[in-house]
């Protein structure tokens, strides 16, 4: 129970007043008798005068008397019950997390989210372990996050990190927002730069506020074999920066020197042929200017298209199957190739086929003995009956069955790299091999993958493919052959990278609302435990009404 007006408890000092005065005051009456003899005869031979303290305590009038007060004096202390915890937040804290909180605030307080940290520091202990929503502009997945947290949670999430995210979203039109929607709720607005208007009421803004030195990537895209970067300047930075590109690995780096000087804003596109990278990183590379997470931006490769395969040659059936059985391709039959493949293609499959002599990039050869490809020398020597695979190779676990029954096998000439999968040096079934792209290219040579089957698939030859290591044997293929984080036509689209703002550049005053915010937040502390509580003062009235009613009959 709590007691909304304590201060009334004061008046329960009438109380033992009522007492004292029962015991202090006069209490006799007047009396009209026949004769003075009558009351000396009804007194007999005790004494005469007032009557003692024990006989007054038990006069009922008296209890009355002291329990009307006391009830009178506990219902204006207006009593009350908590019916449950409060549940309605007692303010909205709007955080700022857009790259410019992580910008410079100044040699004395470093970067702009550390200085935010101590200008929360009396807000959160008025809050105590009351609920507030709080609002993240934006989370980690670059969206608006709201949720209802306490006091301490917040405290362990916000003042404990100094998270921020590279996007372009602005948290003010969000705290403007809330404010409209919940205009009795106090907003505190933690950001950066103190805002230019002038904010609603119910509106406390705690901002850093700082300089800008900054040097940045403003945007970074890939499409149709370009590379577009965006990059700027502040007027007063430190120096020039370099711009550097690579792909997954730090192999056939690329750097433009003096990409971007202070007080420049540069926007190029550079020549990107199709390459097979998972990702693109692209950075800038000078003097420290107090924010560098804004010079670098990495762009993810496109998952949008399947794995587009050309079958080149009568293959039988069971080879197109086996290729279109797995999840995410399409398969092209081309039985007679004149010209170069189409340009969407990701893998060329060729059986008893030569490669088009225009494609460079990842392939599989089927080549029986009947195939058109030239022989080195032939070998009339029948297959080991026993299959020697390598056990490193990561195709091995791939060969898990059975050979296939096979009959004589030619002597092909492979490529000098070329790594035994299967059968002996002198007797090779399977091989694999890398080729470079000599094709100029910003991140040096491309290297592609290769894999030859030197057997056909005819019943007379084999009966692999009727095992069920046929299809799996090809899916494990296709996935080394043209890894799925790599899965993409030439030109087609990279991505965008996240950058794409000037919040890194923002500069401006800032603003500290701490002081008024916390008056504000305590009144909705109070309001709202005041809301959670039901008066018991009612029922004291009622209570001290019936007393005064038994009283005054008493008294009759």
């Amino acid at each position: 129970m709590e007691l909304l007006a304590p201060w009334s408890l004061v008046g329960l000092v009438l109380v033992p007043a009522v007492f004292l005065w029962g015991l202090l005051a006069p209490r006799g009456r007047h009396v009209v008798v026949g004769s003075l003899l009558l009351w000396k005869r009804a007194l007999g031979d005790g004494p005469a005068g007032k009557p003692s303290a024990r006989a007054r305590l038990k006069d009922p009038l008296l209890w009355l008397d002291a329990l009307l007060v006391l009830l009178v004096v506990v219902a204006l202390a207006r009593p009350a019950v908590r019916t449950a915890a409060p549940l309605e937040p007692v303010a909205t804290l709007v955080i700022d997390r857009t790259a410019s909180m992580g910008a410079w605030a100044g040699a004395e307080h470093g970067r702009r989210c550390d200085r935010a940290r101590p200008m929360m520091a009396d807000v959160l202990h008025t809050l105590g372990d009351s609920p507030v929503r709080l609002v993240l502009v934006p989370d980690d997945s670059n969206a608006v996050l709201a949720e209802r947290v306490t006091a301490e949670e917040f405290r362990q999430r916000f003042v404990g990190t100094c998270g921020f995210v590279l996007a372009s979203r602005d948290a003010l039109p969000v705290a403007l927002a809330e404010a409209a929607g919940n205009p009795d709720l106090p907003i505190l607005y933690v950001t950066d730069v103190a805002p230019s208007d002038e904010a609603p009421e119910n509106v406390y803004v705690l901002a850093t506020g700082g300089e800008s030195r900054n040097v940045g990537l403003r945007r970074v895209a890939v499409r149709e074999g370009w590379l577009l970067v965006s990059a700027k300047a502040a007027p007063d930075a430190a120096g020039t920066y370099d711009l550097r590109l690579f792909g997954d690995t730090a192999q056939g780096l690329v750097t433009e020197r003096a990409f971007v000087s202070p007080g420049e804003t540069v926007e190029r596109n550079l020549p990107l042929p199709g390459v097979a990278w998972g990702k693109l990183t692209v950075t800038l590379d000078g003097p420290d200017d107090g924010f560098l997470e804004d010079n670098r931006a990495q762009l993810a490769l496109e998952q949008a298209g399947p794995l587009r395969i050309l079958l080149v040659g009568d293959a039988p059936s069971a080879m197109s199957r086996a290729l279109a059985a797995q999840e995410g391709t399409v398969v092209l039959e081309a039985p007679d190739l004149p010209g170069p493949p189409p340009p969407e293609t990701d893998l060329v499959v060729a059986y008893a086929s030569a490669l088009p002599a225009e494609w460079k990039g990842p392939a599989a050869l089927v080549l029986p003995p009947e195939g058109a490809v030239p022989a080195r020398r032939e070998t009339d020597q029948e297959a080991p009956a026993e299959w020697r695979v390598a056990v490193d190779h990561p195709l091995a676990d791939a060969l898990y069955l059975e050979p296939p029954r096979l009959g004589p096998v030619r002597r092909y000439a492979l490529d000098a790299s070329a790594e035994l999968l299967l059968g002996t040096r002198d007797v090779p079934l399977m091989a694999t091999w890398q080729v470079e792209d000599d094709a100029p290219a910003l991140f040096g040579p491309i290297v592609w993958r290769r894999l030859a089957v030197l057997f056909g698939f005819d019943e007379s030859a084999t009966d692999w493919p009727k095992r069920a290591g046929f299809p799996v044997f090809w899916r494990r293929a296709l996935d080394w052959l043209v890894p799925r984080d790599a899965r993409r036509a030439a030109f087609r689209t990279f991505g965008v990278s996240l950058t794409g703002s000037d919040e890194g550049f923002q500069a401006g005053p800032g603003r500290d609302d701490s002081k008024a915010a916390v008056e504000a937040i305590r009144g909705s502390i109070e309001a709202r435990r005041r809301a959670t509580l039901a008066d018991l003062w009612p029922y004291l009235a009622a209570a001290a009404m019936a007393v005064l009613l038994v009283r005054t009959r008493v008294a009759k």
